[in-house]
């Protein structure tokens, strides 16, 4: 293949390459965009804030999952059904046995630490009810 031929196949490949970027750049951050405007829109904060709201659930603490390490959370089973994510800070104060609830209408989760008799109530709606009540009280 001569010179030529390698330079124009190099300056071709270089075009596409441009005009790829031209299309795909503005796409991605045109959904970057939307996917902001979309989690910071009212309707989304209080759909989310009443779906934890409206959760009920209570079991007991069957399994601490070391395994299952996900940075500051960790995931620990409840009545060998579901698995549950909690932070790292709360997973060391558990043991299998202990019990937890959370009530339908409520923000908080209810650790009863068996050893201890203890209760850690935890707030699992901080951060949609701050920034759907922020919103609200901005109108």
């Amino acid at each position: 293949m001569s010179t030529e031929n390698k330079d124009e196949l190099e300056q071709q490949d270089k075009t596409i390459r441009k005009s790829l970027a031209m299309v795909f750049i503005p796409i991605f951050l045109i959904l970057i965009l939307l996917s902001i405007f979309q989690n910071n829109s009212k309707s989304y904060l209080e759909k989310q804030y009443k779906k934890i709201r409206n959760n009920a659930y209570a079991g007991t603490v069957t399994n601490l999952l070391p395994d299952n390490n996900n940075g500051r959370t960790r995931a620990i089973l409840i009545d060998d059904k579901f698995e549950k994510k909690i932070p790292f800070s709360l997973y060391k104060k558990l043991t299998i046995g202990d019990s937890l609830y959370k009530e339908m209408d409520s923000d908080f989760e209810y650790y009863i630490l068996k050893a201890k008799g203890d209760t850690i109530k935890r707030d699992v709606n901080d951060f949609y009810r701050k920034k759907y009540f922020d919103q609200l009280n901005e109108k």
